[in-house]
């Protein structure tokens, strides 16, 4: 009998403690579920809600402390349960035993700003239970992912780049106005028919592969009319699981940007005047070529004769053009693989891999053959050439570019001559045609000066520069237009500062030409004044040199004896007169006296 009595109370005390280990497994997660529960003891039929007990939860949700609220009425702690109907269903609950949710929103400026959801329950018969969860920071995130939503959207229909979802197969899942707009295509609809691979992308290899994709690359696309467009685009791959699902990205339309670069490195690498390559890009050639495989290797160096003497003459839009004619001679008379450098102002240098010296006279044939295409040209071009081959490796390549230069420059001295004559003579022949001076003038104005200068014994050199002095005395006029030239009524001021400028013309034309730089201050002069009152820096006196004071007499004469279209002819007697009219003013009182004694003899 005492054995079964203790054995009945191990069992008993035993069960107890499995109640204690269940009570304290509940207490325990009655203060650490997430969720708010509140026991609640009925009272007053139905009328006061006693708070019982509450978790960890309601402190933290609610803000209270649980000894602060323990016993006292749900509307002393929670008034705000009356105004949002609450209260009603805990009465409803308790009386019909019928569980309720009840979903609790709260609102702040017109929006929910959060979200409590309530499970009430009868726990006994004069108890219930009020479990809810705070859903506030799930509203928080749906707002902001609403809110981040709409700013994709916006951005994704507002962007000037394009902005799509693909298959990975190649079919468009969306895009925006923008690339639907840079494509061509007239909506989305009819973009989102279109094959990736085949229709949009201008090789059907330029579409990278999935494990290219997760990166900026640059490709092609064609538009819908076929016009083909360069574009960059910010790809990436979306996966699930590792699983590739679809593609997303960026277009940006290059196209522009591409043009721009490519000129740039055009330009880089290009003269701007000719389109030949500059000095740069000859000597990076220059390293790839000095190589075995490419001998021999030849090099021509091309000089224009007389350019400056253009510019001068008739200004630098002239001298371009002869720079383009040149080039353009270059180009049909060498080969696609030679490179044609433009190495200075007026200098070319072309590389001829694997080009004997046999061959370059080949070359140098084409080229006069096309120089004598510009024979009917105003001013005809001349161009020195010289060239050098390199045979074996161990030769210096900058050997055989000083040697080629040196010929070229020797043929600039024998030919420089000649073609400064040559173009002189072409402006001498222009002049003529285009002012009231003649042949036949400066003929009678070289006769009476080598005579003036002989009375007055000056040496030969002097008569000499004398002599070229009374053909090219004006020479500078040919850069004074025609219609000021041949104009009848009298110049205005404007017109007249052209005129004037013609002294400076003549000596900007001759002073680099060796035979006739000693003449160049006396044309610059010859318009000065015995008192200082010429042009074009007011010298006077012995400061004008005597060749100049000279000259002015003699062609002032010849003008008076032999007249203009708008202005009659003198008898010698009367152009006599106006000399010494103007002795001892605009000319040299003394040199005028011989003048006309020499005359009279």
């Amino acid at each position: 009998m005492n054995e079964f009595k203790k054995t009945n109370l191990k069992n008993f005390i035993k069960k107890c403690n499995e109640l204690k280990a269940k009570e304290k497994l509940l207490k325990k997660i009655f203060n650490n579920i997430n969720s708010g529960i509140v026991i609640y003891e009925v009272k007053e039929d139905c009328n006061k809600f006693i708070i019982k007990d509450l978790n960890k939860a309601v402190e933290k949700i609610e803000k209270v402390k649980k000894k602060d609220v323990i016993g006292k009425n749900v509307t002393d702690v929670f008034p705000g349960i009356i105004e949002f109907g609450l209260l009603d269903i805990f009465k409803r609950v308790y009386k019909t035993g019928k569980p309720e949710i009840f979903p609790l929103s709260l609102y702040k400026d017109n929006r929910i700003s959060g979200l409590k959801e309530n499970y009430v329950f009868k726990l006994s018969s004069n108890e219930i239970v009020a479990i809810y969860n705070d859903l506030t920071e799930i509203i928080i995130k749906e707002e902001k992912l609403k809110e981040s939503e709409e700013k994709y959207r916006s951005l994704f229909e507002r962007s000037i780049d394009g902005i799509y979802q693909s298959t990975i197969n190649g079919k468009y899942i969306d895009a925006n106005p923008a690339l639907v707009k840079m494509l061509g295509y007239k909506n989305k609809e009819e973009l989102m028919k279109v094959d990736i691979p085949s229709q949009l992308y201008f090789a059907k290899n330029d579409r990278p592969e999935i494990n290219e994709r997760d990166k900026t690359f640059c490709t092609k696309l064609k538009k819908k009319n076929g016009t083909v467009i360069d574009v960059e685009i910010s790809s990436r791959v979306v996966r699930e699981d590792d699983k590739p699902l679809f593609y997303e990205g960026i277009v940006r339309d290059i196209t522009e940007r591409k043009k721009n670069e490519e000129q740039l490195k055009f330009l880089s690498y290009h003269d701007k005047l000719t389109g030949l390559y500059n000095r740069a890009y000859l000597e990076e050639e220059l390293k790839r070529l000095d190589v075995e495989r490419q001998l021999p290797l030849s090099i021509v160096m091309a000089d224009i004769n007389g350019l400056k003497l253009v510019n001068d003459t008739f200004g630098h839009k002239e001298g371009d053009l002869l720079l383009y004619n040149v080039a353009k001679i270059f180009k049909n008379a060498f080969r696609k693989e030679d490179i044609i450098s433009r190495y200075g102002g007026d200098e070319f240098v072309i590389l001829l891999p694997k080009t004997s010296e046999t061959e370059i006279i080949n070359i140098l044939n084409r080229i006069e053959k096309e120089r004598l295409k510009f024979s009917e040209q105003k001013i005809p071009i001349s161009i020195s050439i010289g060239s050098a081959t390199k045979y074996n490796k161990e030769r210096d390549i900058k050997d055989v570019i000083n040697e080629a230069e040196e010929l070229m420059y020797k043929k600039k001295l024998i030919e420089s001559k000649s073609t400064s004559i040559v173009i002189i003579n072409t402006l001498k022949d222009i002049l003529f045609e285009k002012d009231f001076e003649t042949a036949e003038h400066t003929e009678r104005v070289k006769d009476l000066a080598i005579k003036l200068g002989k009375k007055i014994n000056l040496s030969e050199n002097f008569l000499t520069d004398l002599s070229l002095l009374s053909e090219l005395h004006d020479i500078g006029k040919i850069a004074v237009p025609e219609e000021i030239l041949l104009k009848k009524e009298k110049l205005s001021e404007s017109e007249y500062k052209i005129v004037k400028r013609h002294s400076q013309s003549g000596y900007n034309i001759v002073r680099n030409i060796a035979h006739l730089s000693n003449i160049a201050d006396a044309i610059l002069y010859h318009h000065e004044w015995w008192n200082g009152s010429g042009y074009p820096h007011g010298l006077k006196g012995s400061e004008i040199p005597l060749i100049s004071r000279i000259i002015a007499i003699v062609d002032a004469y010849d003008v008076m004896t032999n007249g203009r279209p708008y202005k009659n002819k003198m008898s010698k007697e009367e152009a006599f007169e106006e000399l010494k009219k103007c002795s001892g003013t605009q000319f040299d009182p003394d040199l005028v006296n011989e003048f006309i004694s020499m005359l009279e003899e």
